[in-house]
């Protein structure tokens, strides 16, 4: 499988997101690339959010629902305005993992665990393995970048060792911009998420090119 550029749209504005979801779909044609509902989307627009997106780009769409609680109840509101993924936090208690995983069968949906927060990764990755995501989220959150000036780079050899050795997907997100892409592809990271690199851009479809360039070029 070729590694996937995830579009996290995280964004207030609605308009804003469904024009630049709708030129990247429309240009690249949804190969190799999710769109995801960002938090601040998705806490603004709610289903409408969901909805919109999928609808007009007809891409595999991921809702960052960063669920703590009643993940079965979440999964369930965006899979039915079309969401084909979902996140559930890693920090989360036993019972909500364990109901994720219910939800994920249940529903027909994928499940995306996010490590967010998590004190020691690559430990607790291996701890929600038993959950059997289809996704582990290796993330920095924007917070953290800011206030430490760190980027997901650092746990990119966590998530390659995981993958390893338990056989999950994994993704990594935070602060990733051209010119970080290449050698995480090339340690074979499934995912690669891509927010404010793209969506922030002049011309977001450029962006969209050149990443999508320096995945292929391996």
């Amino acid at each position: 499988m070729k590694s996937i550029l995830q579009i996290a749209l995280d964004l207030e504005e609605l308009v804003k997101a469904v024009e630049i979801a709708t030129k990247v779909s429309s240009t690249f044609k949804c190969e190799n690339i999710w769109l995801e509902i960002g938090t601040p989307l998705l806490k603004s627009w709610g289903k409408i959010a969901v909805r919109s997106i999928k609808e007009l780009t007809k891409c595999f769409t991921v809702a960052d629902t960063k669920t703590m609680d009643v993940p079965l109840l979440e999964a369930r509101i965006v899979k039915s305005a079309g969401a084909d993924a979902f996140t559930v936090l890693g920090v989360a208690d036993e019972e909500t993992l364990v109901e994720a995983a219910t939800a994920k069968r249940e529903l027909d949906i994928l499940l995306i665990v996010d490590l967010i927060s998590s004190k020691d990764p690559y430990k607790r990755a291996l701890e929600v393995a038993r959950y059997e995501p289809d996704i582990v989220l290796f993330h920095v959150g924007i917070s953290v970048q800011r206030a430490r000036g760190v980027s997901v780079v650092k746990l990119v050899e966590e998530a390659v060792r995981v993958k390893e050795e338990v056989g999950v997907k994994v993704a990594v997100a935070g602060g990733l911009k051209p010119g970080t892409i290449k050698p995480i592809v090339e340690r074979g990271v499934d995912i690669i998420i891509v927010g404010s690199a793209i969506t922030s851009a002049k011309d977001p479809v450029e962006a969209t090119r050149i990443i999508l360039t320096e995945m292929s070029s391996i």
